[in-house]
């Protein structure tokens, strides 16, 4: 099953090597994140705690008019002719055609792009020279304080959000909270694919995630957990672990990162 993803992967990839590369929308604004320890919320074999190397990553999730760009770039991920063993049959469907939005979707332009499956959002972030997070970096960069809302706790709010019914149209980004590292809506608005979204980490490398190893998938996952009061981290773990690299779905999006050492920052 391992390999299996990995081929896709690289297969997904090479759809768009050939595609050149049009700047219309501003770049991204990326920010630091410090990396550290990370403990994973299911307990590892050895229950060490992960080392994250500092990183960079989208100050919010891509939006669909940034997406828009990256597939008028790249025709094979239109609408109509990705192929469906990359993505489902709910691939972009709030887009009027494969190369509009639409004007009567223009409230979503700068609105998260969900709809894309972790294939189309793995070639987006090749296509700009970034990669998807690690689940261990996201978690990292999505545990960090709050700063612009009444809640101490990131659980807390999280919970609240969680309560609330899905809107029928997605605000724009920016619209939650940002936390201390100046990362905008990692939760409130979207879930997020991240690069290896349904595995454990049990390595030392957090972007080490080659190894075919049954016990880095959810099924094969011990019910041991690290914090079994954490209903928050339950429910992300468990939609993640429920998903598959063609879904799409209308409440997930991503966001790019990049390796801090190939920048000056």
């Amino acid at each position: 099953m391992k390999s299996i993803f990995v081929i896709l992967f690289f297969i997904s990839c090479l759809s768009c090597e050939s595609q050149p590369k049009i700047n219309i929308t501003a770049e991204k604004k990326m920010v630091k994140v410090n990396g550290g320890k990370f403990k994973t919320f299911y307990v590892s074999k050895t229950d060490k705690p992960l080392i994250v190397a500092p990183f960079l990553m989208d100050e919010c999730a891509v939006t669909n008019a940034e997406f828009l760009e990256f597939v008028k770039a790249n025709p094979a991920w239109s609408r109509s002719k990705v192929k469906r063993i990359f993505a489902d049959s709910n691939y972009l469907k709030q887009w009027k055609s494969d190369f509009e939005i639409g004007e009567s979707n223009k409230n979503i332009y700068n609105s998260p792009v969900v709809n894309v499956s972790w294939f189309a959002a793995n070639a987006y972030c090749n296509w700009k020279n970034k990669r998807l997070p690690t689940l261990a970096e996201w978690e990292i960069a999505g545990n960090a304080p709050p700063e612009n809302i009444p809640y101490t706790s990131v659980t807390d709010y999280i919970m609240k959000w969680y309560e609330k019914p899905s809107l029928p149209v997605l605000p724009n980004v920016k619209s939650t909270y940002c936390n201390t590292y100046g990362l905008y809506d990692m939760h409130g608005l979207i879930w997020e694919w991240t690069f290896d979204f349904n595995s454990f980490i049990s390595t030392g490398d957090s972007r080490n995630t080659t190894n075919d190893n049954n016990n880095l998938f959810c099924a094969g996952a011990s019910i041991n957990v690290t914090n079994r009061d954490d209903y928050a981290a339950f429910l992300r773990y468990g939609f993640r672990g429920s998903l598959r690299g063609s879904y799409c779905i209308s409440s997930l999006g991503f966001r790019c990162v990049k390796d801090l050492s190939s920048n000056k920052f």
